[in-house]
């Protein structure tokens, strides 16, 4: 299996597969569903856990629309499965914005038990920058 990470604008998983067909994008997408399903949640509802549109959760299942980053993260969060378990045996290529988080990733690869302890400081930071907005939001609201 080859995960290319490349710079470039966005932060989109892009599934590719080995043979250069897109295809597989329908793969991401049936291995949400079946996460989705297994959890006992409706479109609709996995819409509201991550604040979007039961519209775009039909669009990732059927493969027809790209998976940004944080929203794969965060499906594969609330859904309670491994990264992996979405891009298994999958060619995947990201495209970023900073070529450090595309260097950050390709180490990751090489260890990937640092992966889980990444997410749970990525959480964190999202976290605490929501209750940062929260004080300001107090702050100019209160004044």
């Amino acid at each position: 299996m080859r995960r290319k990470v490349t710079s470039g604008a966005g932060a989109t998983v892009n599934v590719v597969s080995e043979n250069g067909n897109d295809r597989t994008s329908a793969v991401l997408g049936s291995r949400i569903r079946q996460a989705r399903k297994d959890a006992g949640l409706s479109q609709v509802r996995l819409a509201q856990l991550l604040n979007t549109t039961q519209s775009a959760i039909s669009l990732y299942e059927a493969g027809q629309r790209a998976v940004g980053i944080d929203m794969l993260l965060n499906v594969a969060r609330i859904l309670n499965r491994p990264l992996h378990y979405f891009l298994g045996a999958l060619d995947v290529v990201l495209y970023v914005r900073d070529s450090r988080i595309a260097n950050l990733a390709n180490e990751l690869e090489k260890r990937p038990q640092d992966i889980e302890e990444l997410i749970e400081y990525w959480e964190f930071v999202q976290w605490r920058n929501t209750q940062e907005r929260e004080q300001t939001m107090e702050l100019v609201g209160g004044s």
